[in-house]
């Protein structure tokens, strides 16, 4: 009995002690559990969708430069504003994000040439939006962030994101948009292609004139000299009479008489004159040619090298007074075309929030020396006035981030700053060659502050 009990005895106090340990693992385990639900992926509730061109997808010409060998994988183009914005709003990590941004977007390209342009047309008002053929950036082969298949524009696949993702328990709560600063800059390129070949062709005018002139002072030159070999030969019996052919009286009166004959004869040399210099043209024509292109490039050249200064004011002064000419009704074509835009998706049922981000200036006070583009920052402003008070009206009911006030002040030296700080249009690098900048798009550092002005304007 006394062994029997013994053993009961050890038996319950192991049993005590088993309890004990789990207890105290039940207890571990409690305590534990909520770790492991922290470590699961948090559940995606709702969806920020970016649109828009190069700034929105992240781009910049030394990222391009940097990465060609790498077929221009969308990874390295990471930390555009849209991206940094989803950093900035996604801390808990139940936000899904969609980029759409393609570089050299147009709001023509952004909506396409399908049927989404048709229904835009459909509503009152809005008959004049203008579509392209969608993202050229895509079409030459070149990846996207959200690859959209097919013939697709920027705003199908938007539309298309906002029914999947409603769909799928995660709605689109939040779309921004950058658009613009290409059509802008298409109109700068096309009146910069204009003023150029102005100039050019007074230019060349210019130089072919001269060059003609030459070439003809010589058909002369060699016609004279055709002329004065016969006067001399008419006139040498004469002279020799006179002188007896002894020197030098005899080559006195040569030119003497060879004078009186001119005189004498002008109507007659005259047309010999003119019989020659067609003789002469005829048997060196191609010669002639060559010799007339030759000089006026060398003309054209010469006066470039002597005028360049004169000339390039001029071209930047007509290009100035061009581009504010064009700047209102392209302005009216931007709105025109974002109001279709935001029509189409408010059209497809999305109700969440509508953030445009708007331009700014990249010739603005760059290297301290003013503006590259003379009244360029009084062309942005009132495009940036303009969509502000179109696109924060119902039914658009956008939210406007004026980027140009982050990038564009006008107290100096802090523009300056900005401008060489946040933009690339200070980067004189070059990589394998290729050169880096001067680069409209911002800089890490410009894409984050960006994402900062939109958040602190728009709350997600």
């Amino acid at each position: 009995m006394q062994a029997m009990n013994g053993s009961g005895g050890l038996g319950v106090r192991r049993l005590c002690r088993l309890l004990g340990c789990v207890a105290a693992l039940a207890a571990l385990s409690a305590m534990a559990m909520p770790s492991i639900a922290a470590a699961k992926t948090p559940k995606i509730k709702e969806t920020y969708l970016a649109l828009g061109d190069s700034l929105a997808f992240g781009y910049s010409q030394q990222l391009f430069n940097e990465n060609e060998k790498t077929f221009e994988n969308p990874a390295a183009f990471e930390h555009g504003y849209a991206s940094d914005y989803y950093n900035e709003i996604d801390a808990r990590g139940k936000i899904a994000f969609v980029n759409d941004g393609c570089p050299g977007e147009t709001t023509g390209s952004l909506i396409g040439e399908g049927p989404v342009l048709a229904a835009i047309h459909a509503i009152p008002g809005l008959a004049g939006v203008t579509g392209e053929s969608p993202c050229a950036y895509h079409k030459s082969g070149l990846p996207l962030h959200h690859e959209y298949v097919g013939a697709k524009s920027q705003l199908e696949s938007a539309i298309e994101t906002v029914a999947v993702a409603k769909a799928e328990g995660k709605p689109v709560k939040a779309i921004t948009i950058d658009i613009g600063a290409n059509d802008q800059l298409h109109l700068v390129a096309r009146i910069e292609a204009e003023v150029k070949a102005k100039i050019t062709a007074r230019v060349t005018a210019l130089a072919e004139a001269q060059a003609t002139g030459e070439v003809a002072g010589k058909v002369k030159a060699a016609a004279e000299k055709e002329v004065e070999a016969y006067v001399i030969e008419q006139v040498i019996p004469q002279a020799f009479e006179e002188s007896g052919g002894v020197p030098p009286t005899f080559e006195e009166d040569i030119a003497k008489d060879a004078g009186e004959y001119s005189v004498a004869h002008h109507a007659e040399l005259t047309s010999l004159l003119f019989a020659d210099e067609a003789s002469y043209e005829a048997a060196h024509g191609a010669e002639l040619e060559a010799e007339g292109l030759k000089l006026g490039e060398e003309d054209a050249a010469k006066y470039v090298a002597e005028h360049g200064a004169e000339l390039a004011a001029e071209g930047k002064k007509m290009a100035v007074e061009l581009i504010a000419a064009g700047a209102p009704e392209l302005d009216k074509e931007i709105i025109t075309n974002v109001t279709g835009i935001f029509a189409a998706l408010r059209g497809a049922g999305y109700g969440g929030k509508l953030i445009f981000e708007g331009t700014y200036n990249a010739y603005g006070n760059d290297y301290g020396t003013g503006e590259q583009l003379p009244g360029s920052n009084l062309l942005v402003k009132a495009l940036n006035g303009a969509e502000k008070a179109t696109f924060k009206k119902a039914p658009l009911k956008a939210c406007y981030v004026d980027a140009q006030t982050l990038f564009n002040t006008e107290m100096e030296p802090s523009e300056t700053e900005h401008m060489e700080q946040w933009t690339n249009m200070a980067n004189f690098t070059t990589f394998e060659g290729k050169a880096n900048g001067p680069d409209i798009h911002a800089t890490p550092l410009g894409y984050e502050k960006m994402a900062e002005q939109i958040k602190s304007t728009c709350s997600f």
